[in-house]
């Protein structure tokens, strides 16, 4: 993944923070991707990364384009390396197809980091 954005101008060290940032917010609030599924919490999820040119919001567009699909997002992290954006997020592998139609709709790039939250 990380050459993928890296050839969009979107360093390795944005990536790796904002998926960081994710993955921090997440342990915070469950004690990970790993307790909430054996919990019987949201089942299966993904980690997934969106980029995007010139985007400056582009968190706030994703979140509000998954919830017109009836698609709750948890925490989403975001970095920026001049006009290239990336946000992170951890969805339930069942949304994954809208979460592929939402980057398509803002004109991104999807790269799933995770998946099964491993």
């Amino acid at each position: 993944m990380a050459k993928r954005v890296a050839g969009r101008g979107v360093s390795r060290a944005a990536v790796d923070a904002a998926v960081g940032s994710v993955l921090s917010a997440l342990d915070a609030r469950t004690g990970g991707i790993a307790d909430v599924q054996a919990n019987g919490g949201i089942g299966p999820t993904l980690v997934a990364a969106v980029t995007a040119r010139s985007v400056p919001d582009l968190a706030s567009r994703l979140r509000a384009t998954l919830a017109r699909e009836g698609v709750t997002a948890g925490p989403i992290g975001i970095a920026a390396a001049g006009l290239h954006h990336v946000a992170t997020l951890e969805i339930a592998g069942s949304a994954r197809h809208a979460l592929e139609a939402a980057a398509r709709a803002l004109g991104a790039q999807l790269s799933i980091v995770s998946e099964d939250g491993r």
